[in-house]
């Protein structure tokens, strides 16, 4: 009995020291994440043509004129501060588009597949919605879209794909990479094709890479790019613009 008593003690200190170290390196790895640059921060603040609103829970950039009925909702990439992504949304909402980038648990994507629900319960006045995401944040993004067909009308990927085939989904999508992707590369794409809503455009941006999509910084793994981030950035804008109209002729 009393080996029998030990053993099961012993066991239960081995789970115990498990545990401990699974969450030390838990730990340890969402802490390590990728902080936004000056530039993401400056375009944080309101502007003539766009107001602010940063919540524990978003970052919604909301027109001051001509606001769309349209509205977009952002999952960010793992790991990278919310923050990074506040050109791309601002320059949207310069053009009329609501866009609420969304703060994920640990910077990870994967613990707020679904806060896109509380966004759109918060905005009446959107009618029509479009989520897209970057990297890991865009794989989540599809997938909510793929379990929400009625609410989400477009899908934007931004060097990512999808997880769960969206193949037969209703919505529309867009998807851009970047040439000198290093972590989302033009094979990941291929693998992943079939499982792309049938009505997808797709775009490589030349010279563009990973990281680039976001101001957060050199991203480990990414290639350089031969353009310089702001390019980047342009062109995805514009890629989106064009989407978006045509979302709504």
């Amino acid at each position: 009995m009393k080996f029998i008593k030990s053993k099961k003690g012993f066991i239960l200190i081995i789970i115990f020291v498990l545990l401990i170290g699974s969450l030390t390196a838990f730990s340890i790895y969402v802490s390590d994440y990728y902080p936004s640059d000056s530039t993401a921060l400056a375009a944080l603040s309101s502007s003539g043509s766009y107001t602010v609103s940063d919540t524990t829970n978003s970052i919604t950039f909301t027109p001051n004129s001509n606001k769309s009925k349209t509205g977009i909702i952002f999952y960010p990439g793992a790991k990278v501060q919310p923050e990074s992504y506040s050109v791309l949304a601002s320059k949207l909402a310069q053009n009329g588009y609501t866009t609420i980038i969304v703060k994920m648990p640990f910077n990870l994507a994967f613990f707020g597949a679904n806060k896109a629900n509380e966004i759109i319960d918060q905005h009446n006045d959107v009618t029509t919605w479009v989520i897209g995401g970057h990297s890991l944040g865009g794989v989540f993004a599809s997938d909510y879209a793929v379990n929400h067909q009625d609410k989400i009308k477009g899908v934007i990927y931004l060097a990512a794909y999808p997880n769960i085939n969206a193949s037969n989904a209703s919505f529309k999508a867009l998807s851009i990479r970047g040439s000198q992707d290093g972590l989302t590369t033009s094979g990941d794409i291929s693998k992943n094709l079939n499982k792309y809503p049938i009505n997808t455009t797709f775009i490589t941006i030349e010279g563009g890479n990973h990281y680039n999509f976001g101001d957060y910084g050199i991203q480990a793994g990414d290639n350089n790019s031969t353009i310089s981030r702001q390019e980047q950035q342009n062109m995805t804008i514009n890629h989106i613009l064009i989407f978006l109209k045509d979302l709504n002729p």
